[in-house]
């Protein structure tokens, strides 16, 4: 690898953001990570309140490093924290149950990293959903997130410019705040937001996250049993097994146009 690859690298850190009441999620989260991108180029940080991992649990991640906070200040405060600690010009933004289902092409991701920085671009959405609009590179698969793009900030898998990120964190808000109002803020800025195309994420992970308003999803535990690969299950409840399917059914385009035709409120005064 040449020396301005390793520099290009140097500059970017992966930010997985989590909390200690998650902790039954980073065994699993660390050992798809170690299968499916055992070539990860950078840095790693966990930004947490006080619990970590034996490091003999993470031995297949490279320059581990652990960022503890005391206590909860809230998610852009915590993560504010953390790039003041870790000084990096770009981050891969993660959470703990983003779990790796296929391997990483490393290679793409950092000819993308670098089109991104060369056409000064804020932001690249990894695993590709929302689909984007227009064309940033056929090679690369990218595509462009208009201005009014619902969830353009979404902070599923992404790469960001940390300046651009800075800008756009309010002290205290949540990262479902972050969501909507920075995607809102986001349209003020005159850099490029970019994502991978559906059918090429640039990280392939268990879309739906491992866990959903507190449960465990059976998506996730059956990717992890298919991988052999144990998931300590007595700290939270799972989801029924319908859920997911229920929720595809109800968000398919079908059923958007049925609520279209029949609003609620029809709904409720013909009932």
């Amino acid at each position: 690898m040449s020396s301005s690859a390793n520099e290009q690298d140097s500059r970017t850190w992966i930010v997985v953001s989590t909390c200690d009441s998650y902790g039954d999620a980073w065994q699993p989260f660390f050992d798809l990570m170690a299968r499916y991108w055992p070539d990860c180029p950078y840095s790693v940080a966990v930004v947490t309140e006080s619990h970590r991992l034996r490091e003999s649990a993470t031995s297949g991640i490279q320059n581990l490093r652990w960022i503890h906070l005391n206590h909860d200040h809230g998610w852009a405060t915590n993560l504010r924290i953390a790039l003041d600690q870790i000084g990096a010009e770009s981050i891969v933004y993660l959470q703990e149950d983003y779990f790796l289902q296929r391997r990483v092409d490393t290679n793409r991701l950092r000819q993308t990293i670098q089109l991104a920085r060369k056409e000064k671009a804020a932001y690249v959405r990894l695993p590709g959903r929302p689909e984007p609009t227009g064309t940033v590179s056929r090679k690369l698969r990218l595509g462009l997130l208009k201005p009014g793009t619902k969830f353009r900030c979404s902070l599923q898998s992404a790469w960001w410019d940390v300046a651009v990120l800075r800008q756009l964190l309010v002290e205290g808000e949540t990262g479902w705040e972050m969501e909507i109002a920075g995607s809102r803020r986001s349209d003020r800025l005159e850099r490029p937001f970019w994502a991978a195309e559906p059918q090429a994420p640039l990280l392939d992970y268990y879309f739906h996250t491992a866990i959903l308003k507190g449960k465990w999803l059976p998506g996730a535990l059956a990717l992890c049993r298919r991988e052999g690969i144990f998931v300590d299950t007595s700290r939270r409840e799972t989801h029924p097994a319908w859920l997911i399917p229920w929720r595809e059914f109800r968000n398919s385009p079908a059923m958007k146009s049925v609520r279209r035709l029949w609003p609620r409120g029809s709904r409720k005064a013909a009932s």
